[in-house]
């Protein structure tokens, strides 16, 4: 692949806190060649964090704002019990559980966000991304998920997941969504929406990678991959695999 004459920009979890994406784009955007998205764009984790109607608006907005910067919206943990809901119009009172819940899952977001993650958004969904190098996700694919590490076999493992994105199916797709020991799961390991970066996350694949997820007080490296989640702090710029990692500037 040729290597862009700009760099990719990398944005770990939103969690609803849309004025510090917007000052990450109004910084970067035009110079940069895509953006990639790793995921949980609702339940918030800072007090700075918008509504998730709100937060569901500015996301779905975003490729509209800017038609010509490609934007990839990967998908996390956090996004799977709410994708459930849209995708099979679950209400808020429903008796039967979401196989997708986690501790911070609140069905009524599902309702309030409902008009803007429609299905043209919620098609944009995507498992993972390979940009200028890196493999990138939520948080990480493990060896266990893909045993067969060639070019073909992960365009296989992508078009698979990207299918039950596209549905999710009732019961986890080990590689999607499974909930490893470490994250107090019963998987023995953590799919690439699950997976702990502490206790699970090996750099043992052909791509170095970048994920979020796992959240951390400053970025960290395991041998080639990073991850960037600091609690809306960190971003980066990647270009011809090599990887910058910035912050705002502190108010």
């Amino acid at each position: 692949m040729s290597h862009a004459a700009k760099p990719a920009l990398v944005i770990p979890d939103t969690h609803q806190n849309i004025d510090w994406v917007e000052a990450i784009l109004v910084k970067e955007s035009a110079e940069v060649s895509q953006v990639v998205f790793l995921g949980d764009y609702l339940d918030a984790k800072v007090k700075t964090a918008d509504t998730p109607e709100a937060t569901a608006r500015y996301i779905a907005n975003l490729q509209s704002r800017y038609p010509e910067l490609p934007i990839t919206f990967l998908v996390g943990n956090h996004d799977l019990p709410y994708l459930y809901d849209l995708q099979n119009d679950r209400s808020p009172e429903s008796t039967n559980p979401n196989p997708y819940s986690n501790g911070a899952y609140v069905p009524a977001y599902s309702e309030q966000v409902r008009e803007h993650f429609n299905h043209d958004f919620l098609s944009q969904l995507k498992p993972f991304a390979l940009v200028e190098g890196f493999l990138m996700s939520h948080a990480g694919l493990h060896i266990a998920h893909f045993p067969v590490q060639t070019d073909d076999a992960l365009q296989t493992l992508y078009t698979e997941l990207n299918q039950h994105i596209s549905k999710l199916p009732d019961q986890r797709p080990p590689a999607l969504a499974a909930v490893g020991i470490a994250r107090r799961g019963l998987d023995p390991i953590g799919g690439l929406a699950w997976q702990d970066w502490f206790h699970e996350f090996e750099d043992s694949l052909p791509w170095p990678q970048i994920v979020g997820h796992t959240l951390l007080d400053e970025p960290d490296s395991r041998g080639r991959s990073w991850n960037l989640d600091t609690r809306n702090g960190s971003y980066a710029l990647i270009q011809n695999a090599t990887i910058q990692i910035r912050a705002l500037p502190k108010e």
